[in-house]
């Protein structure tokens, strides 16, 4: 099943947004996987590597989280 086309707006707009991030939806899920992965310091500190959410708006969600964790620790 393909994308709506307000669901291809909102993942390009996702991927402009969070450009450090490959995203990819299958059955229902939004997929979110770090373009670099993280450092086990990063790990340590609640960065994840990939993860899934349904959505469109619960992975907008999380990724906020991510990068707020990164900022945080400088890396974002």
């Amino acid at each position: 099943m393909g994308l709506t086309p307000g669901e291809r707006v909102h993942l390009a707009a996702m991927e402009t947004t969070f450009p450090g991030w490959h995203l990819v939806v299958r059955d229902g899920w939004w997929w979110a996987t770090k373009r670099v992965p993280p450092t086990s310091e990063q790990k340590a500190a609640g960065v994840l590597h990939d993860f899934a959410r349904q959505g469109p708006y619960e992975p907008v969600a999380a990724l906020t989280v991510q990068l707020g964790i990164l900022a945080r620790m400088g890396a974002a």
